[in-house]
């Protein structure tokens, strides 16, 4: 070998291990900022490290484990996202509440381009302020009040198809049921449209909400994660599994055919897609949660919601209020029947207080134990296992100066139960939410919704719908186990929390 060969060879060998000391540098440096601040952190492989673990445990199982182990502050990357958990009620207090304007909205992981950019969890700042004032009358209480009537139907159709099969002994899956009564409570109460998912289970909104909410890790979604640029150029080509175009582009044209068939005899119909297109003549002022925020509190009203903001948010609450509120009500049925004893005290209260009344808005709020039992089942099953934060600029979070644009991640099922805060957390126990149980415990453990100003704006439409419907059929039935009824239920490993399996119980008459 000649000498400029061996050089040659050599410059080589140089070359590579420089590239790649330069690579670990990088690396040590980009994953390195949680030790550069102390704080704890897992140590898991750069970028897949923290997806893995979310494939093989789950969100809610992860998040426990990890709340556990770390304690109430610790550290993450999600991708080459650094990620800060926090689980500290009185720091969460802060960041929601007191120190609202250094961090006022979500942390985006995924970068929208369909629709539902426009929407609520999406839009920030001012847009989102303007949003929010703007809808937040949608679901007022007279609202409510006056959309009964139309719930009503719905879901005196579901009590209809469950007879049937309970008259026949039938196995009931009550996610199944449960999910195509809150699309058609949703469609209906949303837009107008009557799709009668009870009877038709089969039909396009059902089929396209089961397929969105069907998450599975594969190399595609874990790229699409890592890189904003290589979803972009996946959403060129209409093949993005962040922006699913084919879904979307569903839901987008039923929301605008939705719109287009208005006409004078719908323009006092009482259904969210109605008060979104007349929100910004609504007179309910009391309604607007920041008015301080404008310098003239009517300013708000200048404008209507666009149409893309009006598809965007339609879309928005179909989703969202389909596969949440059933998962509720399916785990409320599943709680009932696994305690005899608490359904048996619920049954008594609604004989005792409605007898044969229908229920309505109104007569929910006379159940007090209704309540705590709703409650209790969202403590043990939150609609989500997580929520999150963005701060716009430095905050100091429990001594620790915390760099700007990092996502502040509350972990909602891990703190719904930390047996800190919840003695026997596994438990179902609504005596916990009684009036001066819920005085003695810091109200920021307790997140089903989130807090402050950014959280659940359809929490009591999802409430009067999953109450209305379980007290209706326990007015009739009561929920019981079978053979097939998994005990303990074993949850899926998503974002979302849901029964992995379904919920297979019998309606047993009363």
């Amino acid at each position: 070998m000649d000498v400029l060969g061996f050089l040659d060879i050599k410059g080589w060998i140089l070359l590579t291990a420089f590239s790649l000391l330069s690579v670990y540098l990088y690396f040590k440096w980009k994953f390195g900022l949680w030790k550069r601040l102390g704080v704890p952190s897992p140590n898991y492989f750069p970028y897949i490290g923290f997806i893995k673990a979310i494939r093989d445990k789950g969100f809610a199982e992860l998040d426990v484990e990890l709340v556990q182990k770390h304690g109430k502050l610790f550290g993450l990357y999600f991708g080459n996202t650094p990620s800060l958990v926090i689980s500290d009620p009185d720091v969460m207090k802060d960041i929601m509440i007191k120190d609202f304007s250094k961090a006022p909205n979500r942390y985006a992981l995924i970068n929208r381009r369909d629709e539902l950019k426009h929407s609520l969890t999406e839009v920030v700042d001012d847009h989102w302020r303007f949003m929010r004032n703007t809808i937040l009358p949608t679901f007022s209480s007279g609202k409510l009040r006056k959309m009964t009537p139309l719930l009503k139907v719905k879901y005196q159709m579901l009590m209809d198809g469950l007879k049937k099969r309970a008259d026949q002994g039938e196995v009931i899956e009550f996610k199944e049921v449960f999910g195509n009564y809150t699309m058609d409570v949703i469609a209906s109460l949303g837009f107008g449209m009557e799709i009668d998912s009870q009877t038709n289970p089969k039909n396009s909104f059902v089929k396209y909400a089961k397929e969105l909410f069907a998450v599975d890790f594969n190399p595609l979604i874990v790229l699409a994660a890592f890189s904003s640029k290589f979803d972009a150029v996946l959403d060129y080509f209409k093949i993005s599994p962040l922006n699913n175009r084919r879904i979307m582009g569903f839901y987008q044209s039923a929301v605008q055919q939705a719109m287009e068939m208005r006409d004078d005899t719908d323009k006092n119909r009482k259904d969210m897609l109605q008060l979104m297109l007349n929100a910004h003549t609504d007179t309910d002022s009391n309604e607007i949660e920041d008015k301080h925020a404008y310098k003239n509190p009517e300013e708000w009203k200048k404008r209507g919601l666009t149409v893309d903001e009006i598809t965007g948010n339609a879309i928005l609450f179909m989703l969202a209020g389909y596969d949440t509120t059933s998962s509720t009500m399916t785990f409320m049925a599943y709680n009932l029947a696994t305690n005899p004893e608490c359904q048996d005290r619920l049954i008594n209260e609604i004989d005792s207080v409605l007898g044969e009344e229908m229920p309505t808005y109104d007569n929910m709020q006379k159940l007090d134990y209704l309540d705590m039992v709703f409650s209790e089942t969202l403590r043990l099953y939150p609609p989500a296992t997580r929520t999150n934060r963005c701060n716009s600029e430095e905050i100091v979070i429990d001594g620790v100066k915390i760099p700007k644009n990092i996502e502040l991640v509350f972990p909602i099922f891990a703190i719904h139960r930390d047996p800190n805060y919840w003695p026997e957390p596994e438990k179902f126990d609504p005596e916990r939410f009684t009036a001066e149980n819920k005085a003695n415990r810091h109200p920021y453990v307790y997140l089903p919704f989130g807090h402050g100003p950014r959280n659940c704006i359809g929490q009591r439409l999802a409430a009067m719908e999953a109450k209305c419907a379980i007290v209706y059929i326990l007015q009739h039935y009561r929920f019981v186990t079978c053979e097939e009824t998994e005990i303990p239920l074993k949850l899926n490993k998503e974002a979302l929390v849901s029964p992995a399996n379904g919920v297979k119980l019998r309606l047993e008459k009363r």
